[in-house]
């Protein structure tokens, strides 16, 4: 039995599509549908068809752009990199990410901006993905010793929510041009220590100095 299933979502992938094109042209706050449609060479009801509304465009084009070009794939090599080292490179990677949309593609980081203001879905799933890449990580330095054994999804949750200043299009707008690396580095760092085993003589269990 035939449906209409994979030709809608085609046609939704195209929309989204020409809005991220429409937005990068125009601005989320100047692109409206007739835009959208204008690029497809669409009339704008029929972009309705599949979207109910302006905002669930917004968050599908938001969604798409978390996904692809604000998504950070943790380091593979399980057997050469520690988990905590995996995770600052995690974190940092997101938070490169973050700093290149908003100096080279400033009106999709505008639209982001937006979607963290109104806690749309895009950007609260974008969240629920990080946590989950954290999460495994955490798992992973628990299975291997390096980190103390604990509730993975609250270690998850509070790693997430220490360096959230990293992450949060909000935060990443209000930084200045010059910002420096190396404090991001640091609280990334800090972050991941709060999870390590520490030895009676104040050493973090990958043998260095806690300071």
């Amino acid at each position: 039995m035939r449906t209409d299933r994979q030709p809608q979502a085609g046609y939704m992938s195209s929309i989204i599509e020409a809005g991220t094109a429409a937005c990068r042209l125009y601005g989320p706050s100047k692109t409206n549908v007739i835009d959208i449609a204008r690029v497809l060479g669409k009339s704008p009801a029929s972009v309705y068809k599949i979207f109910p509304s302006k905002a669930a465009i917004w968050d599908a084009i938001a969604g798409n752009f978390f996904e692809t070009d604000l998504s950070v794939t943790p380091s593979a090599d399980v057997e050469l990199t520690s988990a905590g080292s995996r995770l600052i490179e995690t974190a940092l990677g997101q938070h490169h990410l973050m700093l290149q949309a908003r100096d080279s593609d400033i009106q999709m980081f505008s639209l982001a901006v937006l979607a963290a203001e109104g806690t749309w879905p895009s950007f609260r799933n974008h969240l629920k993905r990080l946590k989950v890449t954290v999460g495994e990580l955490v798992s992973d330095g628990i299975a291997t010793g390096e980190f103390v054994p604990r509730n993975v999804d609250a270690a998850a949750s509070c790693f997430c929510a220490s360096i959230i200043s990293l992450w949060d299009p909000r935060c990443i707008g209000a930084l200045p041009s010059n910002h420096s690396e190396l404090s991001a580095h640091e609280l990334a760092s800090f972050a991941v220590a709060g999870l390590r085993k520490f030895t009676q003589a104040g050493e973090e269990s990958d043998g260095k100095q806690r300071e």
